[in-house]
């Protein structure tokens, strides 16, 4: 059975550009400082590894609600949010609300942040098809 990498996208991406719209919200919330002092940044950037697990039974509800694969609604919940977060850094930054190297590690969090989504997408999250896949 092949399966088909369509499987969860439009639903996926409707998730990822939501969240991340959210997440630009909250984002503006952090403080300067935070994001230029080091051990704030540094626990910022803790925070984001048990946070991406956060992203899992969120893309399962969604998913099962559809009839997909949690797991890749959870990859392009992460696509979905990569491309809004890449376009409205090129051409809306002041969504985020900082400035200058404060908006770079803002950048980079969310980088960081994708990096441990995908990871716990690929390392937690199920792929109901691959188990239907094995079951025959």
């Amino acid at each position: 059975m092949t399966l088909a990498t369509r499987d969860g996208l439009v639903s996926g991406l409707i998730l990822g550009t939501l969240i991340a719209f959210i997440f630009a919200l909250v984002i503006r919330l952090i403080p300067d400082e935070w994001l230029v002092n080091e051990l704030y940044r540094a626990l910022l950037y803790a925070a984001q590894v048990p946070a991406a697990l956060l992203f899992v039974p969120i893309a399962t509800g969604v998913a099962r609600f559809k009839s997909e694969s949690p797991r890749h609604v959870l990859l392009w919940a992460c696509s979905g949010a990569l491309a809004f977060d890449g376009l409205v850094l090129g051409f809306w930054p002041s969504l985020y609300g900082h400035d200058g190297v404060a908006r770079a590690v803002v950048a980079t969090l969310l980088l960081w942040a994708f990096a441990w989504i995908v990871a716990a997408g690929l390392l937690v999250a199920p792929d109901e098809a691959r188990v239907a896949t094995v079951r025959r």
